[in-house]
């Protein structure tokens, strides 16, 4: 294993300054544009821009990839949004703004698809879960620092983007001066909507939901948390725990999940996130300690969601074509993003901080409720469910198109 993680440590060196870089720009954006006044509304169509462009960058990705290979595609987009980053301290301008984090998530996207393709180039088929948690160590751990370092100065303090910068502008270093050979990207494909409910309604709907949770939680909770009267180092105090939460039961509940009826485990996941929003909303309003609670559990269940209506997806294709119904799962998940922020910040402005987590719950109910209903049907027999991957909370298509090996043989 140590040969392993010593070939792939250039990866996650740069993985680890990518997630910091983009983890402090998104919360200082968040605290910033409240700070200039701007309602929750206003953040949320702003902050929803990036969802929008890293859909878009994962979209567009592979294709140039394939054009122009991997380590240039990283040196320009890691280049292209830090100076995105820069231009936010620049000039503030709400539609400028917007158009910035729509750069950004492009570029977020490319990004993450070369380091997660290299991952899964580097990996063997026996050694791949490992390495692929590993990642996902260091990806929390490294948004966690990030989060931390909002704390040091007020605000839209321009140090904090110039940081920011830094953070992404240093991550094209240690894959610009690595040795190891880039690795091959699948040709991209995907599946008609229709193919796709058809053959999971749950997964889909999952990762609609999925999507829209991660993303109002990520975007819109420094705001919320600010909104209550707390200082921006306790924000930074708590997205940092929110972050590192993230990964506390990928693994217990993939195993979970690997060894019960999948639905059985996404009904319950559900009603976990949905718990925790209810939670927020109400005593975590009215106490510090509470609201950290809560929120550590929501994103401790939350970030699960994903790969398991993933791997409830490859349960019922059963190998055919995973490329293309990964790839198009992954679509629905961008598209929840899009209107996670949107539909949230709406509610945050009816009622308040609590908003937040009142919209959320109210979509995991919703979703809770038609997972029950479709528990109802026959299903796959749970010695031919496909193996559950852990995943970071913002997936890439070079981890849903680059599944272990024998996989589709289980």
């Amino acid at each position: 294993m140590l040969p392993l993680l010593l070939s792939a440590a250039s990866v996650f060196m740069a993985a680890a300054l990518f997630v910091a870089g983009q983890m402090l720009l998104g919360t200082q954006l968040s605290l910033g544009l409240s700070a200039a006044g701007l309602g929750p509304m206003q953040i949320g169509l702003i902050m929803m821009c990036y969802s929008f462009g890293f859909m878009l960058g994962s979209i567009a990705g592979p294709r140039l990839i394939r054009r122009v290979g991997h380590i240039r595609v990283f040196s320009a987009f890691a280049a292209l949004t830090c100076c995105a980053a820069l231009a936010h301290s620049i000039v503030f301008d709400e539609r400028l703004w917007a158009l910035l984090r729509a750069v950004s998530g492009f570029c977020g996207a490319l990004l993450l698809i070369v380091l997660e393709s290299w991952i899964n180039a580097h990996a063997t088929p026996q050694a791949r879960g490992r390495l692929m948690s590993l990642y996902m160590v260091n990806y929390y751990l490294a948004g966690a620092g990030g989060q931390l370092l909002v704390g040091l100065y007020p605000p839209g303090d321009t140090r904090l983007f110039s940081m920011a910068a830094a953070l992404l502008v240093l991550a094209s270093v240690p894959l610009s001066l690595t040795s190891r050979p880039a690795p091959a990207l699948p040709a991209s494909s995907r599946l008609k909507f229709g193919e796709l409910f058809r053959a999971s309604p749950v997964s889909v709907v999952g990762a609609l939901t999925a999507g829209f949770a991660m993303a109002a939680f990520y975007q819109l909770s420094p705001v919320s948390v600010k909104d209550l009267g707390h200082d921006v180092q306790t924000v930074a105090r708590y997205m940092a725990c929110a972050v590192v939460a993230s990964m506390a039961l990928q693994y217990p509940l993939g195993r979970w999940s690997d060894r019960y009826d999948r639905r059985r485990v996404i009904l319950g996941i559900a009603l976990a996130v949905a718990a925790a929003s209810l939670l927020a909303a109400t005593i975590g309003q009215l106490s510090l300690a509470a609201l950290f609670g809560a929120s550590m559990l929501f994103t401790a269940t939350a970030s699960c969601l994903y790969p398991a209506c993933l791997a409830r997806l490859n349960d019922r294709t059963q190998g055919r074509n995973p490329v293309a119904a990964n790839a198009s799962l992954l679509l629905c998940y961008g598209v929840g993003q899009c209107l996670g922020p949107v539909a949230s910040a709406a509610v945050m402005h009816l009622i308040g901080p609590a908003g937040l987590y009142v919209a959320v719950f109210v979509v995991l109910l919703a979703f809770a409720g038609y997972s029950l209903r479709r528990l109802q049907r026959a299903d796959t027999a749970v010695d031919e469910q496909q193996r559950f991957v852990p995943m970071p909370s913002t997936p890439s298509p070079a981890i849903v198109n680059d599944r272990p090996a024998g996989d589709n043989e289980r």
